[in-house]
């Protein structure tokens, strides 16, 4: 009696994808994932993108605003070729809880293999690169001023009896809202590198 065939050990994704070209709307394809690597179709080009060259993996968490939940980003580099990087959000940047769980499916399986096939080759990052989140920090440092400034503002008006505590609490909520919203786009940002056991899930999409 012949025996049965091993099961496949491949896991398909369907996710949106892009290469690093700017575009407004982000690809759909279909990342196949296997102990080897990692095979996709995009832009008419396809095969597969080897483990072997994988030198690195960024993880970061994408603000959609503050009034939008987090979505997230995975860059894949490898030592030949472009990037690779893999949304947690639909082609037009619009959340979908669904796809988000995808998301987070490809990403521990992604690391699950790669710890087991050998990832001393592999730096792994999590956050946005040092430069932008630089610039970020000096942009929140502005905007605190600006609306520090105009809720000091608003306070004195109120306790100068010019305005009465209804028409200065919603300015005042509003301003407090917007800079909580600013430091927390800066500390989950924040740069460092991860251990690839223990994924950083503070960055996954909400």
């Amino acid at each position: 009696m012949q025996a049965a065939p091993a099961p496949s050990d491949e896991m398909r994704y369907t996710l949106c994808v892009g290469d690093g070209a700017a575009r407004l709307k982000v690809a759909e394809a279909e990342l196949t994932l296997t102990d080897e690597g990692i095979a996709y179709e995009l832009d008419g080009r396809s095969g597969l993108r080897s483990f072997a060259k994988l030198t690195g993996v960024r993880l970061q968490a994408v603000n959609g605003g503050p009034r939008s939940p987090w979505e997230a980003l995975a860059e894949l580099t490898f030592s030949s070729g472009r990037p690779l990087f893999v949304h947690s959000s639909g082609p037009w940047g619009v959340d979908d809880p669904q796809r988000d769980t995808v998301f987070i499916a490809f990403v521990e399986d992604l690391h699950r293999r790669l710890v087991a096939g050998g990832s001393a080759h592999i730096t792994f990052r999590r956050g946005i690169p040092e430069g932008r989140h630089r610039f970020l920090i000096a942009v929140a440092l502005i905007a605190a001023v600006i609306f520090g400034g105009a809720g000091l503002l608003v306070l004195y008006i109120g306790l100068s009896g010019k305005a009465g505590f209804f028409e200065i609490v919603g300015p005042l909520i509003g301003l407090g809202g917007f800079g909580f919203w600013i430091w927390s786009s800066v500390a989950r940002s924040a740069p460092g590198s991860y251990d690839p056991n223990h994924l950083p899930r503070d960055v996954f999409p909400e």
